[in-house]
C-alpha cells in the first residue's frame, strides 16, 4: 500500500434521534478531508448540530459512477474520506457498498466507526431469535418478485428482516398474510424518533390496525423463523389451519399437503385428526 494513499472511513450516523452519535464519529467527521454523503442537505443538519465544517461531496445512486471516480482520485492522492449515509451505517442498501469494493480493489484502506443500524435495532427489540438471521435489504419493487421472495422466506427456519417503504407496506403485509398467515412479525416504524412504533402480531392484525390511518416513516419488518412456529403447532391447531386454507380456495388435500409441508407434520397423523370427528 502506498504510504501517501488516503483512506475511506465508514461513519455510522443516527437513524432518527440526533443524540445517537458517538464522540469518535463526531471527531472523525471533523478531521476528515471530505465527507461523502447521500444527501448533503439532509446530512447538513447533523453537521450543523455538531459544528462540523468539513466539505461535503454528494454520492447517491444517480451520480455514483462519476463521484466514485472523484473520491478514489482524492484518496489515491492522500485524502481521508468519511462516508456517511442518510441514516445509520453506510454501505447497507446505498452507493457506499460499491465504493468500499472499489477501495479494496485499489488497495485503499477501509475503516469503520460503528454505530446505529436500523436492521439490528429492529432485530434485537423483536423478541425473535437473533442467531442466525437473514437480512434482505429492501424487498423487490415488482409485486411478482416480492411474492416469490416471501414464499421463499416462508420456509426459512430462522429470523428474517428487511426494509420496506410506506407506500408498499400494506401490499407487502397482505402478501405475508397470504404466505405466512400464522407467522408472528414485528413491524418497527420510525425507530428512535418521537413517534416510534413497534408492533408484534400477525400480518392480518397489523393490516387491520392500519385500516383508518396513513402509513408514514421508515419501516423495518422482522419475521419469525418457521421452525419456531413448527415447534408449537399442535394437531388441533393444524386442523384449524387446514380449514383456514380451505376457505382461501384450496381443496382439502391441497390444504393438508401445505400444512404438513410447512410445519413438518406427518400427513397420516393429520388425516387421522381430521377424520376423528
Amino acid at each position: 500500500m502506498n504510504p501517501k494513499t488516503g483512506s475511506l472511513i465508514l461513519v455510522a450516523t443516527p437513524i432518527g434521534n440526533l443524540a445517537d452519535i458517538s464522540l469518535r464519529a463526531i471527531e472523525t467527521l471533523r478531521q476528515a478531508d471530505y465527507i461523502a454523503a447521500e444527501d448533503t442537505r439532509h446530512s447538513g443538519k447533523l453537521l450543523k448540530t455538531y459544528e462540523i465544517s468539513t466539505k461535503m461531496i454528494s454520492l447517491h445512486k444517480f451520480n455514483e459512477t462519476e463521484k466514485r471516480a472523484q473520491l478514489l482520485h482524492l484518496m489515491q492522492n492522500g485524502s481521508t474520506i468519511a462516508l456517511i449515509s442518510d441514516a445509520g451505517t453506510p454501505g447497507i442498501c446505498d452507493p457506499g457498498e460499491d465504493l468500499v469494493r472499489a477501495c479494496i480493489e485499489q488497495n485503499i484502506a477501509v475503516r469503520s466507526v460503528p454505530g446505529a443500524n436500523a436492521a439490528l435495532t429492529a432485530l434485537v427489540v423483536s423478541g425473535f431469535a437473533t442467531s442466525p438471521f437473514s437480512f434482505y435489504g429492501f424487498l423487490p419493487k415488482k409485486r411478482a418478485e416480492r411474492l416469490t421472495l416471501l414464499k421463499t422466506i416462508a420456509d426459512i427456519s430462522h429470523t428474517t428482516l428487511f426494509y420496506e417503504s410506506p407506500h408498499r407496506l400494506l401490499d407487502t403485509l397482505s402478501m405475508i398474510e397470504e404466505t405466512m398467515p400464522r407467522r408472528r412479525i414485528c413491524l418497527c416504524r420510525e425507530l428512535t424518533k418521537l413517534h416510534e412504533e413497534i408492533t408484534r402480531d400477525t400480518a392480518a392484525n397489523i393490516l387491520a390496525s392500519y385500516e383508518n390511518k396513513p402509513v408514514k416513516g421508515e419501516i423495518v419488518l422482522v419475521i419469525e423463523g418457521a421452525c419456531l412456529v413448527e415447534q408449537t403447532l399442535t394437531l388441533s391447531e393444524a386442523k384449524a389451519l387446514v380449514e383456514e386454507y380451505i376457505q382461501t380456495g384450496m381443496t382439502k388435500n391441497e390444504a393438508i399437503k401445505e400444512v404438513c409441508r410447512r410445519y413438518q407434520i406427518h400427513r397420516q397423523s393429520l388425516y387421522r385428526t381430521l377424520t376423528s370427528n
